[in-house]
């Protein structure tokens, strides 16, 4: 989910979606904690799943733990691997409230992240850097065909709709790369060199190489294009296939956790 600011959504299938937004890992922290936690098991209705931050707290909602792990480490839940099979079933909705009901910043909302799952679901992991598979955007031959946008200081908006269309307006490349990543199910890596916020239109029609889902999956319409041929058609950009260094982490025990 996933990795976008705190003025944009990305939306699946109707349900919005707010990650904890991108911030760059510090190293060595102390141990941060959540001042009070509520774990649910989620209804067995519920669909979609959200990450919500905000002042005071932060709020998951119909979240697997492979989820909630891959937003404690800034990865995407592909590149979290090992653990009990349950890591990617069962379903939590969390409550968490910061010390003093702060505004924490992204950096400390991982930590106390991180902290509760060491606590609450008796956490172990590691991380790795492997090497892996990922797609990278390049700028095409025949020029890009999206402008940046003329109104940049206000509030970004981004959309992705039924695995099949993306609106973006005022959006910097990074929520492009981080919602293919999502719906590819490999690392999309920015190699345009573009900077800035920027306003397009993106609709394709999904192929083999999008991930399937049982929530969002539909069937794309016959006259829309691949995503390959609509980012060269609709936007100038291409994308190719490399290999790359990867953060991958390893979940190595779990314990489901008590509600409360």
């Amino acid at each position: 989910m996933k990795y976008f600011g705190l003025c944009a959504c990305l939306a699946l299938g109707g349900f919005v979606a707010a990650g904890i937004p991108s911030a760059t890992a510090q190293t060595g922290p102390p141990r941060q904690e959540f001042e009070a936690v509520s774990v649910k098991a989620a209804p067995a209705t519920a669909r979609g799943y959200g990450v919500q931050p905000g002042p005071g707290g932060l709020r998951l909602s119909n979240c697997t733990l492979k989820q909630i792990v891959a937003e404690a480490y800034h990865v995407y839940d592909f590149q979290v691997t090992g653990g009990p099979k349950w890591i990617d079933s069962d379903r939590f909705d969390i409550n968490a409230r910061t010390p003093g009901d702060a505004h924490a910043t992204s950096e400390a909302l991982r930590a106390m992240l991180r902290s509760m799952l060491e606590d609450r679901f008796q956490l172990g992991a590691h991380v790795e850097d492997r090497e892996m598979s990922v797609f990278a955007i390049q700028q095409g031959k025949a020029g890009l065909r999206f402008e940046h946008s003329k109104d940049p200081d206000q509030p970004p908006f981004f959309r992705v709709y039924q695995r099949r269309q993306i609106t973006a307006q005022r959006s910097p490349l990074e929520y492009l790369t981080g919602a293919l990543s999502q719906l590819l199910g490999r690392p999309v890596v920015d190699e345009t060199g573009l900077e800035g916020k920027f306003d397009y239109k993106l609709e394709w029609t999904p192929d083999e190489f999008q991930t399937a889902s049982a929530e969002n999956a539909v069937k794309g319409e016959e006259s829309a294009p691949s995503l390959t041929s609509a980012l060269r058609e609709q936007m100038g950009l291409t994308m190719i296939s490399k290999r790359a260094p990867a953060k991958i982490v390893v979940v190595d025990k779990a314990s489901k956790p008590d509600a409360n």
